[in-house]
């Protein structure tokens, strides 16, 4: 996203993938006497910080916790078209690759690991048998091991010869390979070059592409990889590139940013150990000016012709970080046609096309307009909840236009409405799966179950509406998402088919906060149980002194509408002892970060801290979502429409208040918050909005003002188009500010400073442009405000590092027990550069010393 989260990725052998932001802070040199606000501390009622403290916070680290429990995470991969799996185990030694009977659940080792060991080492390859890093593995009909990938390398193994046979992979760097993998496309100063992958030949596809208006080019600080590209010097595959299955046809994206003005970042410690700062300056558009223009074309490789497609592009909001024109896409069992979904300007609307591919001519199928916003997911990090069956006879639409997440099923010739799928005051999460020979939908939903609202359940449903059926029964979060590439596992979910080849089972993994992840296998049919295969082992977390957190239930400012949180005590906990607490947020509009399953309760949410490091410093750490958040009805997830300055945080605050009053452990006159990316614009929100509630802030890469960053559908379809004094969207000079963006200025609103605020960011940050965080510093300093910062030099919108870490927890230390930190240095996430540099340093001083 945007101002999201660190892009997606997981290490495949500990099945874990998470989204998180944990990102820390130095502190400069001015910090207050030990007092916050009038109210001394009283030192007697505060619990005392050791270096003790401080290991323990150390070992809670995300890196260091996570990998305490076994299987935390199954990921099931199905073998062909039949009904067995495989994934990658762990035991107590190592990796176990295991093959499981879904129709039993049995469950048996995937192939003789010791023995492909050896397989290996006789063909001059090192391997481990328990430490075996694979991946892609293929089977035979008998279920024989036949190839695998390893060390970015195929190996065909012959079982009976005993031999193994490499087949390395030309580097497909740069290059958008088709379905049959007999060509590749790129682009080369903007224009599109294909490859024959057997022969290397290339020819061109286009002649009529510059840099900054051509197909395949990346625009501005695409998903803030800008400055990394130009760093690695690896070339990028085309930007929207995408193959028909046909390898025939090919979607390209075409780009106009020759009229964006260039955005000027300065790397004052270059990477290359120069010692000249460099000047990188991508073409990022900011709010009121004109952005880039999006055109897409189909290119038909044996007619050798391309066509554009013919969509109302003045119409589409498409030009910003995470989403363009075409959001997903389905191509016709002949690659005729192609279905597009799109968003309208500033997500006022959304649209489904029909399009001929030879033509270009678009249909809209279906059309929907709402306000404020047309969503097509209970949150955008996940694809649109929509799908065109077989060639286009009909297509399944999510819809808010009863007050709730629906699907609805039109008829897609026409585009009539046939009839609402699913119905109530419950929300559809995820489409799972869709069994179009059956006409089955499996769908995840919220809200329908007794208890917390925000577990997933698994449910499947005809598209008639009729035979709905629970498939997990289980009162846990289903830890199931959609699948799609632009899919974030906040929430602690991997995209997988859950649905066997067969339709007759599914696989899933679910838990609790306090209840570690098992693995079921369920039949379709009835939802009856075939078997738990697997079981994570949290032993070695529990034996580590891990406690789980509390879920709490409060109401909102309102004093009605529930709100479902977290709490974790202070480690040795006491309860005659007064804590601080510990507001850790990411209030945005776009997801929802309380953790509502066991992996994201030791992974922690997604800002700057895990709440139980905090704890282990003598802190209450909580974790709200708030009103204006996903995963509710329509009436809770736009309540932050227009309401970006506070962006709940009233309910923040009124949530942690009734907290207090059956806690009188918690010291409300001493609360701190920390957030990064959009926690950090919430954390500036909270320090400028709320001065009298929070004491102590950290800021971390936080949009200070939206008026100086790029325009994105973050604030415009919630917060509303920038709207200028002359009653234009486009800013009139230079130095005009929307009016209707005022109140959520935090360049403005720094007057309203009291406590402790930390502010940090990297200088490269191309999520949070560096202007708009300096643009809140220039205003402390003018106001003549006492505040802290950490300027970290050549480094992205991730900056995460031990001395980061440890600063902030001194930071809070510091300003919220009112004691001095004690000397720690945190080890375990020292990098290779920093333990050279120790040992240099530690070299010198002693010869220094001699």
């Amino acid at each position: 996203s945007s101002i999201g989260l660190i892009k997606k990725g997981y290490v495949m052998h500990t099945l874990f993938k998470v989204a998180a932001l944990l990102i820390g802070t130095l502190a400069l040199s001015i910090f207050l006497p030990l007092a916050i606000g009038q109210r001394t501390i009283d030192q007697a009622t505060t619990p005392s910080i050791t270096v003790a403290n401080y290991e323990l916070a150390e070992a809670r680290l995300q890196r260091n916790i996570v990998p305490k429990v076994k299987n935390l995470f199954v990921l099931p991969h199905w073998i062909d078209q039949s009904d067995y799996f495989w994934y990658a185990r762990q035991n107590e030694s190592g990796i176990e690759y295991t093959i499981v009977d879904a129709s039993t659940g049995k469950k048996r080792a995937a192939f003789d690991h010791e023995k492909l060991a050896e397989i290996l080492a006789k063909n001059d390859v090192n391997a481990n048998s328990v430490r075996l890093m694979l991946s892609n593995l293929k089977f035979d009909a008998e279920l024989h091991l036949t190839s695998f990938r390893m060390n970015d390398e195929t190996f065909l193994i012959n079982w009976d010869k005993a031999t193994t046979e490499r087949q390395p992979a030309e580097p497909a760097l740069g290059l958008v390979v088709s379905p049959n993998g007999k060509f590749g496309i790129r682009s080369q100063d903007g224009n599109l070059i294909l490859r024959n992958m057997l022969t290397g030949d290339e020819i061109a596809l286009t002649s009529d592409g510059t840099e900054n208006n051509g197909y395949g080019i990346y625009y501005g600080n695409w998903k803030a990889a800008y400055i990394p590209r130009l760093r690695t010097g690896q070339p990028q595959p085309p930007l929207g590139c995408e193959w028909a299955p046909d390898s025939r046809h090919i979607l390209a994206l075409k780009i106009d940013q020759s009229h964006v003005a260039p955005y000027p970042f300065l790397e004052t410690v270059p990477n290359d150990g120069s010692f000249r700062p460099i000047v990188h300056q991508p073409r990022i558009p900011l709010t009121g000016e004109e952005p880039a223009k999006a055109e897409w074309y189909v290119f038909d490789l044996e007619q050798r012709t391309s066509q554009k497609i013919l969509l109302p592009y003045d119409q589409l909001f498409h030009v910003h970080q995470d989403m363009l024109a075409i959001r997903k896409t389905k191509w016709s069992s002949d690659c005729k046609r192609l279905y597009a979904v799109t968003w309208g300007s500033n997500l006022e609307s959304a649209q489904l096309y029909d399009v001929d591919v030879a033509s270009g001519a678009a249909r809209a199928v279906v059309h929907e307009a709402m306000s404020p916003r047309t969503d097509l997911n209970s949150t955008s990090y996940n694809p649109p909840n929509v799908h065109v069956v077989g060639d286009g006879s009909e297509a399944i639409w999510f819809s808010q236009r009863d007050g709730w997440g629906h699907l609805y099923l039109y008829n897609g010739k026409d585009g009539n409405l046939t009839g609402q799928i699913t119905e109530g005051q419950w929300l559809v999460r995820d489409l799972i799966h869709v069994d179009e020979a059956n006409r089955v939908i499996y769908f995840t939903a919220g809200g329908l179950e007794r208890g917390n609202p925000y577990y997933r359940y698994l449910y499947r449903i005809n598209f008639d509406g009729t035979g709905m059926k629970l498939l997990s029964p289980e009162p846990a979060d289903h830890m199931l998402t959609g699948m799609g590439n632009d899919v974030l596992p906040i929430d602690g979910a991997l995209g997988y088919d859950v649905v066997s080849p067969s339709r007759k089972y599914v696989v899933y993994n679910y838990s609790t906060i306090n209840q570690p992840t098992k693995t079921a296998i369920r039949r379709t049919d009835d939802g009856s149980l075939v078997d738990v295969f697997e079981s994570a082992d949290a032993t070695a977390l529990y034996a580590s002194g891990w406690e789980d957190p509390e879920e709490v239930v409060t109401f909102a400012a309102d004093g009605k509408t529930k709100l479902y949180g977290l709490l974790y005590k202070p480690h040795d906990f006491d309860p005659g002892l007064k804590y601080p607490v510990i507001d850790s947020q990411y209030a945005s509009p776009l997801t929802a970060v309380v953790p509502r399953n066991f992996m994201m309760a030791i992974a922690g949410v997604p800002a700057i801290y895990h709440p139980s490091s905090l704890a282990a410093l003598g802190f209450v750490g909580v974790a709200i979502d708030a009103r204006g958040t996903t995963y509710r009805s329509k009436e809770f997830s736009h309540y932050s429409n227009k309401n970006l300055n506070t962006i709940g945080l009233e309910d923040h605050v009124a949530a942690i208040k009734e907290l207090a009053q059956t806690r009188p452990w918690m010291d409300i006159d001493r609360v701190g918050v920390h957030g990064a990316s959009y926690g950090g614009f919430t954390a500036f929100r909270a320090m400028f909005e709320f001065p009298e509630f929070y004491k102590v802030g950290i800021s971390g890469c936080g949009v200070g003002s939206i008026h100086n960053m790029y325009p994105d559908y973050h604030w415009e379809a919630f917060h509303g188009k920038a709207v200028y004094a002359d009653g234009s969207s486009r800013r009139p000079t230079p130095t005009d500010r929307p009016i209707n963006y005022e109140n959520n200025d935090s360049s403005i609103q720094a007057k309203n400073l009291r406590g402790k605020l930390l502010i940090m960011m990297g200088e490269l940050d191309e999520n949070v442009l560096p202007a708009t965080t300096l643009g809140v510093v220039d205003s402390l300093i003018k106001l003549d405000k006492d505040f802290d910062m950490l300027y970290v030099p050549n480094r992205p919108h991730n900056f995460v590092s031990r001395h980061v870490i440890r600063r902030g927890w001194d930071y809070f230390v510091q300003h919220l027990h009112g004691v001095e930190p004690p000397a720690y240095e945190i080890r375990s996430m020292e990098t290779e550069e920093e333990k050279k540099l120790r040992l240099r340093v530690g070299a010198d001083k002693e010869t220094s010393q001699k």
